[in-house]
């Protein structure tokens, strides 16, 4: 499927203040439950991505999994955008670009969201127009054994 990449790599360990008033870290998740990271790399063209993943996250909690937007920019920004869509998931500040630049998706045009296992290896990488909400949660019951 174009669009659709499989790999074995780790996201690097991140300690990043949300939109919630939280710092979010990977550590925080490991060995606990799977991500999912959407990747935002302009807010107004992802806004349609990240709701779609908002409006899922009782199916996403209910297949063990977090849904976590990440978005180049500072965190009061990332607070006020949450605030006016009404987003329920934490929306990650990652001003300095550093976890794009290490994911390589320091240039990325469209949404990419990638799906982490428990262990923190990236399983499954999904750049626009191929993300599907119920092909993502489909992937994260494949990681868990339950489809």
């Amino acid at each position: 499927m174009a669009g659709v990449t499989t790999l074995d790599l780790r996201v690097p360990d991140f300690d990043l203040p949300a939109s919630t008033g939280q710092t979010i870290s990977l550590e925080s998740y490991r060995g606990k439950v799977s991500l999912v990271l959407v990747f935002a790399p302009d807010l107004k063209s992802s806004v349609r991505t990240i709701r779609r993943f908002n409006d899922r996250l009782a199916d996403f909690d209910a297949a063990r999994s977090q849904v976590l937007a990440v978005a180049g920019v500072v965190v009061g920004e990332a607070r006020e955008f949450a605030e006016e869509n009404d987003l329920a998931l934490p929306l990650l500040s990652d001003d300095s670009g550093s976890i794009a630049r290490e994911l390589n998706l320091e240039y990325a045009c469209h949404p990419v969201v990638i799906v982490v296992d428990q262990e923190g290896r990236i399983r499954e990488s999904i750049t626009f127009p191929d993300v599907h909400v119920e092909g993502v949660l489909d992937h994260i019951r494949r990681l868990r054994g339950e489809t």
